[in-house]
């Protein structure tokens, strides 16, 4: 017998043995069968089993991985349940026994799951146990936050005068800030799990692995911006970006120093591309606006047009191609690029936007505060 909560009704769920409870959106497969279990505050995030370790989280997908079978115990009242992941069903759960069961935990184990209480923790990889479960609505109310729906105007044509002219615009407090802490909770959370640094490559920079990059919270910072980037590039004409860079700036422990006027890049330039997307949209996630030096996103005012005539130039065209694509060293370590003067600093507060032109020349500044971590840019790609 399959439940009887209808797609998009609002369940509490109770464990039998301890009786903690929570809160979940149903949404059920064609058949009924299958159910799967979505935040109630951000429906796009699922109930969702880590394939390898069991770890059980709210995150965005999930596949199989997200869906569970929900036979009824008690086929009478319909009410008590166990709930068997699709996946992994010839695992061995926690207990030894075969398949992973949603359960309840005691969150002094070992345990990665859920914090339901203090003392109890939801785990996906479970041994069978039971479930009672109540239907609050059959319908959930769902509303955009007055952070989610606030949304720019068009720019004005003194901003477009001066994106033209500048190669860059800078919108202050353009995205709210309960977007920018739900993205840097997101982030954060990232960089507490184990092996989550990697090699950032040319700038020596370190990178966060993973696929926060393209995660709800992350892609939503873009939503209030979407008309003024529509206002450069065109409406209708913009397709909404699929993924993110997260721009990390660590502190650096060598004596403080200005970057060079060589010490900058185009985003696909060490590839030979020169417009691989339409616009580039910088975020600010953490406070850059009292110093220069804390990681700050270093822009080459104007360049846009300087390095667009040296391509119209068939002799620099070539030297230009050149330089970009060997130009495969971290900075100070022999780079050959053009010298187009001295980057400006910009001061940046949490949610400040940067509007950039595919061509202007940019980098990430040095960090010489003391903080552990600046994540001063997120950087969406608009094609």
């Amino acid at each position: 017998m399959a439940p009887t909560w209808a797609n998009g009704s609002v369940v509490t769920i109770t464990h039998g043995e301890t009786g903690t409870t929570f809160r979940a959106l149903v949404e059920k497969d064609k058949a009924g069968q299958i159910v799967t279990l979505c935040n109630i505050d951000t429906p796009y995030e699922k109930l969702k089993v880590s394939q390898h370790d069991g770890e059980t989280s709210w995150g965005a997908g999930g596949g199989k991985f997200a869906a569970f079978a929900v036979p009824p115990v008690d086929s009478i009242s319909n009410t008590t349940f166990t709930f068997q992941l699709c996946a992994n069903q010839k695992k061995l759960n926690v207990d030894g026994s075969e398949g992973w069961y949603l359960g309840v935990s005691s969150s002094s184990a070992a345990s990665r799951g859920i914090l339901l209480t203090p003392d109890h923790v939801l785990v996906g990889n479970g041994a069978p146990c039971t479930f009672v479960v109540s239907e609050v609505t059959s319908r959930a109310h769902m509303q955009l936050s007055s952070a989610t729906a606030c949304n720019l105007p068009p720019l004005t044509p003194s901003q477009l005068e001066s994106f033209c002219r500048e190669g860059y615009l800078v919108l202050p407090r353009a995205v709210p800030l309960p977007l920018v802490h739900d993205a840097l909770r997101r982030i954060n959370h990232e960089l507490g799990k184990p092996g989550m640094m990697i090699d950032g490559g040319v700038e020596g920079t370190a990178k966060l692995a993973g696929n926060i990059s393209n995660h709800p919270a992350i892609l939503d910072l873009y939503r209030p911006v979407h008309t003024a980037v529509e206002s450069i590039v065109g409406q209708g004409c913009v397709v909404p970006p699929l993924g993110a860079q997260l721009a990390l700036r660590f502190p650096e422990l060598c004596a403080p120093y200005e970057p060079l006027g060589n010490e900058w890049h185009t985003d696909g330039m060490r590839q030979g591309k020169w417009n691989p997307f339409s616009l580039l949209v910088g975020i600010a996630l953490s406070d850059t606006a009292t110093s220069a030096e804390n990681g700050n996103l270093l822009v080459f005012p104007r360049t846009h047009r300087t390095l667009h005539n040296m391509l119209q130039s068939p002799t620099d065209k070539e030297d230009l191609l050149r330089a970009c694509v060997a130009a495969d060293k971290a900075w100070g370590q022999g780079q050959h690029l053009p010298n187009l003067g001295p980057p400006l600093a910009l001061k940046l507060s949490p949610g400040d936007v940067v509007l950039a032109h595919p061509k202007t020349a940019h980098r990430g500044g040095p960090n010489f505060s003391p903080r552990a971590l600046q994540l001063p840019t997120l950087v969406l790609v608009v094609s």
